[in-house]
């Protein structure tokens, strides 16, 4: 065995080393939820209970169903809104949603005229935390208490009944549910006695979100559809041997690349276990300093493009080895980005059949997982959300596509091209796409989604040569997904 390929082997094994801690790496830090009941049971025993964060108890997704749920209701026919909540609603009353999913759904019950159910569903959500305290958090059952105030309070005033005085919600109480429930907190506050401020921004809200999902959808069809027949075209032309072959030749600096890939590996792996020491991998993501912090630190990493020069190579080498050029005209791939994303929107579908297939095949907790920004987006304020629509749209998309499609996927086209081009692209294409899916956050369920995605982008640069086109498209696909995110966070 030569040293080069002594050399190959030994950066793959850093390689797949990181790829296995930073997948691991959750299971060591402290969970989402654990830090933020952590907090809520440090401030409790500090100044008698107040919630430190607005919606502390109210995880993203059901922030979402929630938001779904009452702005469909307001647009569908009355005769529907029984069967449409109770199919939306349902499955968060389940007991193993947990305690706070199944209070979310109770004011949900309420919202919609439902009182019995939600009445029925909070007693039973108190027993339970009153036998098993460790169950929810510790300002729980002060919290959902007052809940079942509310929602008597709201029934009574449904049946024209007077309230008793056990009913009367404080001031404080009014504040405590706002702060621990956020906009389930203001829902039921309002269900209970009406606040035109709140009812004016929750309508306001519902024709944004309206209006951010049919645009979306629209998007997503029009372009897959565009998408759909340029992969048709796209496969003729392979066929005829006519498709633009940018990798043709293989790189300068190939037997330096997958060690660029091990030392940006191994410096984003450093970073994640500073940041495992304050806490969770969502910690990065809360406030505006630590958003900017988290810039810097993505870009810090990249300084391992310079290690080729240790072997002798030069940057202009470097640089076009990665496709960090206009290629052919930096506005011209700029508008190949668009069709690029469109050709993704059909691979994705495909990933889409894969992750539903998937759902049956693991455990229910492995298809729970969600991105760690969606949290941050819907706790962070205006400027937060802005930083984090910057993080996804236009940080990630140049980093990531730099090292997955300029670096890894040139070195195993480099290492594959003996097989010829097809066979040589879809061992490139799939092993960088999967490795590129393992290590987002969201979980197993969605690796079919995120990589199919990627093959996309892999496209591109096969193409292409230059990144530019999967950084446009990379960047249109991530805008567009935290911009429905925001507009469902409200």
């Amino acid at each position: 065995m030569s040293k080069s390929q002594i050399s190959v082997l030994s950066a793959w094994g850093v390689i797949v080393a990181c790829v296995v801690l930073y997948i691991s790496l959750d299971s060591l830090l402290p969970s989402e939820k654990s830090t933020r009941e952590a907090a809520l049971q440090a401030t409790e025993e500090t100044d008698g209970g107040d919630s430190p964060t607005a919606s502390s108890m109210v995880g993203f997704k059901d922030l979402l169903v929630g938001r779904l749920v009452l702005t469909e209701v307001s647009v569908v026919a009355p005769g529907t809104m029984s069967g449409l909540v109770t199919q939306q609603v349902d499955p968060m009353r389940k007991q193993d949603q947990g305690a706070q999913t199944n209070l979310c759904a109770a004011i949900l019950l309420a919202r919609v005229g439902q009182y019995d159910e939600a009445s029925t569903d909070i007693t039973a959500v108190i027993d339970r935390v009153e036998a098993d305290p460790k169950s929810a958090p510790p300002l729980f059952l002060k919290t959902a208490r007052i809940v079942q105030r509310l929602i008597q309070q709201s029934a009574d005033d449904a049946k024209h009944l007077a309230p008793s005085a056990a009913m009367t919600i404080t001031t404080e109480d009014a504040r405590r549910v706002k702060e621990n429930l956020g906009w389930y907190g203001e829902v039921i506050l309002s269900t209970a006695q009406r606040d035109p401020n709140f009812e004016d921004a929750l309508a306001r809200s519902q024709f944004l979100l309206v209006g951010a999902l049919v645009g979306f959808g629209f998007t997503v069809i029009i372009a897959g559809i565009g998408g759909f027949i340029w992969l048709v075209i796209v496969a003729i032309r392979f066929a005829q041997n006519t498709l633009a072959n940018a990798l043709r030749e293989p790189s300068v600096s190939q037997g330096s690349l997958p060690w660029v890939f091990a030392a940006w590996f191994i410096a984003v792996m450093l970073i994640a276990v500073a940041v495992a020491i304050f806490g969770s991998r969502a910690d990065r993501l809360s406030g505006g300093f630590a958003l900017t912090i988290q810039i810097g630190a993505m870009f810090l990493p990249l300084l391992a493009l310079a290690l080729p020069t240790y072997w002798g190579k030069s940057w202009e080498q470097i640089r076009r080895d990665v496709g960090l050029h206009c290629g052919r005209g930096f506005w011209r791939e700029c508008i190949y980005g668009v069709s690029v994303y469109a050709t993704a929107i059909p691979l994705v579908a495909v990933g889409a059949v894969f992750a539903f297939i998937l759902t049956f095949l693991v455990p229910q907790e492995l298809t729970q997982a969600s991105h760690p920004i969606q949290q941050a987006i819907a706790e962070g304020d205006a400027s937060q959300r802005l930083l984090l629509l910057f993080i996804a749209a236009i940080a990630a998309p140049i980093v990531e596509e730099i090292m997955f499609r300029g670096v890894l996927f040139a070195h195993l086209r480099d290492l594959s091209r003996r097989w010829g081009r097809g066979l040589s692209f879809l061992f490139s294409a799939l092993s960088s796409s999967l490795i590129f899916a393992a290590i987002h956050p969201q979980g197993i369920i969605f690796v079919p989604i995120l990589g199919a995605l990627a093959v996309a982008f892999c496209l591109a640069r096969d193409m292409r040569g230059s990144l530019i086109s999967c950084m446009v498209a990379h960047g249109i696909n991530n805008a567009l997904v935290v911009g429905l995110n925001i507009a469902l966070a409200g």
